[in-house]
């Protein structure tokens, strides 16, 4: 008999139990019973079935990695100079290798969805006094949740240990399996089944488990992906492209019968009185305002830091529980130059997802020569202006702006920086393809031009996950305005995916006319009137044939998707991380060594060292050779 929560779950899931740790989604902790005995149960098997999600909430969609190497490493968005250093061989690959402990956690924790899932397939079918109905749902979640795990451990490992079911005893030998069998045996056919078996409510009504608008969008994205892996214009990458289409095309065609309703304005998308239940989005991962509902109670959703510019005890802000404008900032990433230059005049997402005027907390504040001098290289007649409450006290334009604009500002009581304080726009300094560094405080890159410590910090605040914008009927996703802990739900798919997906489809089969009429479809598409300013024509925003290239593509989903886990997958799929990541994003130092190895990830070491065939299973390619 099989003790449960006795084992291991073998070298390749060191570490993790199939032990359960407390979440939002009821559970069932079956002590010392066999799993045989406990897993024949209802509730044993839905305990199971919930562990799934646990790692999601735990440590990955709201905390800090994902957003370094999600999106940080990518063209979008760069390491803040004053965290050059921090967390570089996730955002810029240097010195990335298998001995890094995020390499080996991401591994680990995303191997232990696929092994828990294994684990309800195989159990599922001796489950008792399972209804169909519910019986249906834990198997398209399982489905639903191993096709996502590979999927995500295919494209950034390659080729891996392909397991199918669960591991409750110490194994020391694995063998890779060729990324595209998995994708063909497992990845595409679970969506598929997900697809099938997945009800449009989710199980008991729990919002964050997997349902069939989610399975949907996610055999779209899968599939899409799929076909990188065939030759370009061959009939094999053909039907990838199809499958994938069909698949977006089917929640584009299907929001009222999927539970999907678009909002008319782009902002209430990113609304906090939207967040716990918005309808556009198809999958997130769930954070509870009640601590002990999370996994880590002081560790859920933290977003709402990481995209922050420096803005506290500067023109009078302070960090305090009651400064809603100013909530706490970690400061870990900011916008390429190149991201805030995507967005023409006429679109309104920029208005919605970047703050570029700062008002100051303050009752009164006084500009000082060093503040605003020494700090942000204002024009000295600043000094001795005062400002008092809700009065704007920094503007950072995406723009260049002209030394007699800054003098203007500063005689209204203000500081204003342009793209030319805070990037080298210098002739020559612009990449052919519209990249700029930031500009350096210490000039390591030795072009005398240095940058003041305030200026060099300071950038639009990007506001998608604006969870300190309070609802005003009490939706509040933050204990605190300077708490570190929020509790605003994560977007894993949304809506807008869709169509992109589905454009891209047609782009690659083709059909560029029918990928413009999918982008402008004013019910289903992206260039919607929702996202027009006012006054400016529709014609502005529509796209044409012509326009319909993979860039295009890339840009748009930039547009539309940066800070939704999607960019590093996005150059990777498209094989254009390293053109971009240089030509986009170019470091402040010139120090970033991303080459084509940099598609995969390398093999944790850690992982080799446990098994006794690791040489014989080997590094990934242009890493450390691995050697016991």
């Amino acid at each position: 008999m099989k003790s449960f929560n006795k084992y291991f779950v073998g070298a390749l899931f060191l570490g993790a139990t199939l032990g359960f740790t407390s979440c939002d989604l009821d559970e069932y902790n079956p002590s010392s019973e066999s799993s045989e005995n406990v897993f024949a149960t209802e509730q044993g098997i839905e305990g199971l079935v919930n562990q799934m999600y646990y790692n999601f909430r735990w440590k990955y969609y709201g905390r800090e990695d994902p957003v370094l190497y999600f999106e940080g490493a990518g063209d979008i968005w760069a390491n803040m100079p004053d965290k050059y250093t921090y967390g570089m061989q996730l955002t810029r690959f240097v010195d990335l290798q298998g001995d890094r402990g995020q390499v080996k956690g991401a591994w680990n924790r995303v191997y232990d969805i696929v092994n828990l899932a294994n684990t309800v397939l195989d159990y599922l079918p001796t489950t008792k006094n399972l209804n169909e109905e519910t019986r249906n749902d834990f198997e398209g979640e399982a489905r639903f949740m191993r096709s996502y795990a590979y999927w995500w451990l295919v494209e950034w490992f390659g080729d891996i240990e392909l397991r199918t079911h669960g591991t409750d005893q110490p194994t020391f030998a694995a063998y890779r399996t060729d990324r595209k069998t998995i994708y063909d045996e497992v990845i595409i056919p679970d969506a598929e089944a997900a697809v099938k078996l997945l009800k449009v409510e989710p199980y008991k009504g729990n919002i964050g488990r997997a349902q069939k608008k989610a399975a949907y969008a996610l055999l779209a994205r899968v599939a899409l992906a799929r076909a990188q892996y065939e030759t370009a214009g061959s009939s094999e990458a053909r039907d990838f492209y199809q499958k994938a289409y069909d698949a977006a095309k089917y929640v584009m065609d299907n929001q009222n019968a999927l539970g999907i309703k678009l909002y008319k304005t782009y902002d209430e998308i990113w609304q906090a009185k939207n967040n716990k239940s918005n309808t556009e989005y198809l999958f997130v991962v769930t954070h509870s305002s009640n601590s002990t509902l999370n996994p880590q109670s002081g560790n859920p959703n933290r977003l709402h830091m990481y995209w922050s510019p420096r803005l506290l005890n500067r023109f009078g802000n302070t960090q305090t529980a009651d400064n809603w404008e100013y909530p706490r900032e970690s400061v870990l990433l900011c916008p390429t130059y190149y991201l805030l230059n995507l967005y023409k005049d006429w679109d309104l997402r920029y208005d919605v997802l970047f703050q570029e005027d700062f008002p100051t907390s303050a009752d009164s504040y006084t500009w000082t020569e060093e503040d605003a001098v020494n700090h942000y290289q204002a024009p000295a007649s600043i000094v001795g202006k005062t400002i008092t409450k809700g009065q704007l006290g920094l503007k950072v334009s995406r723009f260049p702006v002209t030394d007699a604009e800054r003098e203007a500002a500063a005689q209204k009581g203000y500081v204003l920086l342009g793209a030319n304080n805070i990037y080298d726009l210098r002739p020559g300094k612009v990449t052919s393809m519209g990249g700029a560094r930031i500009r350096d405080l210490n000039n390591a890159n030795g072009d005398d031009y240095p940058s003041s410590d305030w200026i060099y910090t300071s950038f639009p605040r990007f506001r998608k996950y604006r969870i300190w914008d309070r609802d005003p009927k009490g939706t509040f996703l933050l204990t605190a305005a300077n708490a570190q802990v929020g509790f605003a739900d994560v977007p894993i798919f949304r809506y807008a995916e869709m169509p992109l997906i589905a454009a891209e489809c047609q782009i690659m089969m083709g059909n560029t006319s029918e990928a413009a009429n999918i982008i402008n479809d004013e019910a289903k598409g992206i260039r919607t009137s929702r996202i027009l300013k006012p006054g400016h024509d529709a014609s502005e925003m529509k796209v044409k044939a012509g326009d319909m290239t993979i860039e295009w593509i890339l840009e748009e989903r930039a547009r539309e998707l940066c800070g939704e886990w999607l960019r590093w997958f996005d150059l990777k799929r498209t094989h254009k991380m390293v053109e971009y990541f240089k030509g986009h994003n170019p470091a402040m130092r010139g120090d970033d060594p991303v080459d084509e190895h940099n598609y995969l990830w390398p093999i944790p070491t850690d992982f080799l060292d446990k098994i006794e065939n690791g040489v014989e299973f080997g590094q990934n390619p242009g890493y450390n050779p691995y050697t016991k």
